[in-house]
């Protein structure tokens, strides 16, 4: 698989050229919010295949990630870059609360997603990994399994100031349903209302294999 390409976008013609310098040196430039998602048709398919929820879910965020223009998009070093593909990284629990980052790596193929995903989530857990560098051509995911959450804000750090950070909480029943509140922290100098209600129009229409 190779990796994520960046292309510089050229300011000159990029219409959020003046948004993305108006929110460039605000002291908290990103935005957060909380939706409910029915997640319905996720937990059914990973129970009929007996696959970690979890599995499903990050793949279908990613799948919706890559649907967003905006959410692919990074300011290096000043200069506007938009990747053709980020990759996840998780958070993966560990014993005794803890929990340690995994990079993965996005693959259109559910079957193929799952493996690799599999295999590097068990790589941290036996070395686990707290590190921090050049992640700009991946996106974050967490999860907080024991909340059904309103609304979520992570610690802001301005080296990781335009990756996307998505939150999975609590699946929790509603008729004949399942919904679960899914947090999106990104920077505004790149992502809108619109980019946010893009992608989760884009993760809700996500139908696993």
């Amino acid at each position: 698989m190779y990796p994520p390409t960046p292309r510089v976008i050229d300011l000159a013609t990029y219409p959020r050229a003046e948004i993305l310098k108006a929110f460039a040196d605000r002291a908290m430039p990103q935005l957060s919010v909380t939706c409910e998602v029915d997640v319905t048709h996720i937990r059914q398919a990973c129970q009929a295949q007996a696959r970690s929820f979890f599995l499903g879910m990050s793949y279908a965020v990613s799948c919706a990630v890559q649907s967003v223009a905006a959410f692919r998009q990074r300011v290096i070093d000043g200069v506007l870059h938009e990747y053709d593909r980020t990759d996840p990284g998780y958070t993966v629990a560990r014993e005794g609360g803890l929990f340690s980052f995994c990079d993965g790596l996005h693959l259109d193929d559910f079957e193929a997603y799952c493996r690799e995903a599999q295999a590097r989530m068990a790589a941290v857990k036996q070395a686990p990994d707290l590190s921090v560098g050049a992640k700009h051509h991946m996106f974050f995911i967490t999860t907080v399994p024991w909340l059904s959450f309103t609304a979520f804000t992570h610690p802001y750090d301005p080296l990781y100031a335009y990756i996307p950070v998505i939150t999975l909480g609590k699946f929790t029943p509603r008729d004949d349903r399942w919904v679960m509140p899914v947090a999106v922290q990104a920077h505004h100098g790149v992502v809108d209302g619109i980019h946010l209600a893009q992608f989760y129009e884009a993760l809700g229409a996500v139908r696993l294999p």
